[in-house]
């Protein structure tokens, strides 16, 4: 089945990013990006059947309740890591699609007050084992990164300098987005990426995620009721989701990541290749 031009995104959501946000929870943050979206989608909140989060803390349920809506025709919790939002875009465009509901709201998001943080122990999605549990694995998922950074260099030939001009050119990105954790930070050089410490080798805290605190939100509708919207619809034209492995050190062929699968799906479901794409946004 194909949703090409069959969902549309109309109406979005997000607040500005902070890498510490004292007095802010995930959901209040969560509420605010939700209350966006509804409003530029020219929505009322009894509008919203339908409800998408990731899960965890921000289960659909008292999400829901917290926003003041009654997704009544579909919810669900999308547990994908970064990928989530996407996931649940992909998700929610088949909901409207057949029928199930009109108006899915897509919700994600964080909060972070150094205030209240503490150490956590962190244990990964992947079955543990006597090889893994006494030494655990490094805060986000920077081990199987590191693994797996190592491996690529062991087999194309990969430089550091190649990898660290990743991190220079998503600074540079960033800066123009006033909504941006980065966003009075400034650029910074390659030079700057492999003289920051190593976190995990050969990865360098440059490298790495940094925790923020923020949320977006999203509508999907179908194409027939997207006509309402006071927005130009945005179509969903191809979509595509592959799962990897839960231990990224047990794929035989640890360089070859699930988007070489969702990509291929994306692009023959939207009739387009990937010499026609103008802009791409990846995850890390």
């Amino acid at each position: 089945m194909s949703l090409r031009g069959k969902a549309c995104i109309i109406g979005i959501g997000e607040t500005v990013h902070r890498r510490d946000w004292p007095g802010r929870t995930e959901r209040g943050l969560c509420a605010e990006a939700a209350a966006m979206a509804i409003a530029d989608a020219g929505l009322k909140r009894e509008d919203v059947d339908g409800i998408i989060t990731f899960g965890g803390p921000t289960y659909p349920g008292p999400m829901a309740e917290y926003i003041g809506i009654r997704p009544i025709h579909y919810a669900a919790g999308v547990s994908m890591m970064g990928s989530s939002s996407m996931v649940a875009l992909a998700t929610a465009s088949a909901v409207v699609n057949a029928g199930i509901a009109r108006y899915v709201l897509g919700v994600f998001g964080g909060g972070r007050d150094s205030k209240w943080l503490r150490p956590m122990l962190v244990t990964g999605p992947n079955v543990r084992t006597e090889w893994e549990e006494p030494y655990g694995m490094a805060v986000a998922a920077n081990t199987m990164y590191g693994l797996l950074y190592t491996r690529h260099m062991h087999e194309y030939g990969t430089k550091p300098e190649q990898l660290a001009k990743l991190a220079v050119n998503q600074r540079f990105n960033t800066l123009k987005n006033p909504r941006s954790a980065f966003a009075a930070s400034g650029p910074i050089t390659v030079d700057d990426v492999l003289k920051s410490r190593y976190v995990n080798y050969p990865l360098n805290l440059l490298q790495c995620v940094m925790p923020v605190a923020g949320a977006i939100a999203y509508i999907v509708a179908s194409a027939d009721d997207a006509k309402a919207s006071p927005n130009p619809r945005v179509n969903v034209l191809g979509v595509g989701v592959s799962m990897g492995y839960a231990s990224s050190w047990t794929n035989p062929r640890m360089t070859e990541v699930p988007v070489r699968y969702s990509a291929r799906s994306a692009f023959e479901m939207s009739g387009y290749s990937p010499k026609d794409v103008q802009l791409v946004e990846t995850y890390d």
